[in-house]
């Protein structure tokens, strides 16, 4: 990406484009948010969504090393980015959160996960409006092209983000809870494997469309997940948010 037409990303686009990023991702912080009875400083929410952000850069550059030893319709290639990807959110949010007084519920986990989701979404977002709008189609409106695009991925990549880190913050809360590996390992690979579906269906024309409703059944099995945890929700050690 030429340096001229990368600055247009900044400026002077960048706050359509920041808010046309920002908006999507604000109404699943919204959701995510209200299933919290007892709500997390503010502050280490957005902390989470940085941790996500900065888990995407790091995606980026793992993927790119990959990528040179597979051909780009290789499934082998999109299985290990979803597992690299879904593996990078739940770490950093694991060594920089989890260890701390913050995270003193089980259902914090599922929180402080679907946050990470919202950052690693929102920066794919981010470049995604601004790649549109420095290389638009002949005689197209950037700024519909730009909102069509934060809408599809409020639908599409956004909401597989949140959700497949959701799942392994599930997973951890019950591993957690029980002292067995097993939960989570089992999350982890569920998310990987959804994020894998999601790969795969999207670059695919005549199977594009079912990955929607597979997002949606999984966000259900999500709000079954939320009222679980919550039955079973307890502290954790003297640990407090307050």
């Amino acid at each position: 990406m030429a340096t001229a037409n990368l600055i247009s990303c900044f400026f002077p686009n960048f706050t359509f484009i920041f808010l046309t990023s920002l908006i999507p991702i604000w109404i699943w912080w919204e959701f995510i948010y209200l299933e919290d009875d007892h709500p997390e400083p503010k502050f280490m929410l957005l902390f989470a969504i940085i941790l996500g952000l900065m888990s995407a850069i790091l995606s980026y550059f793992a993927e790119a090393k990959i990528y040179q030893y597979f051909t780009e319709s290789n499934y082998s290639y999109y299985a290990l980015s979803a597992i690299i990807e879904e593996f990078l959110k739940f770490f950093l949010i694991f060594l920089f959160i989890f260890t701390t007084r913050y995270f003193d519920e089980p259902i914090d986990a599922m929180i402080y996960m679907g946050f990470a989701g919202l950052g690693f979404g929102f920066i794919e977002t981010y470049l995604n409006i601004c790649s549109v709008m420095i290389n638009p189609p002949s005689e197209a409106n950037v700024y519909l092209l730009g909102i069509s695009v934060s809408i599809l991925r409020f639908l599409g990549a956004n909401f597989l983000h949140m959700l497949a880190s959701v799942l392994i913050g599930f997973g951890y809360a019950v591993s957690f809870k029980t002292r067995r590996l097993l939960p989570f390992i089992y999350s982890f690979f569920m998310a990987a494997f959804l994020h894998f579906l999601y790969n795969i269906f999207i670059i695919r024309d005549d199977v594009r469309l079912l990955i929607f409703p597979i997002l949606w059944a999984v966000f259900f099995v999500t709000l079954i997940e939320f009222k679980i945890i919550k039955v079973k929700n307890g502290r954790l050690g003297t640990y407090t948010s307050n």
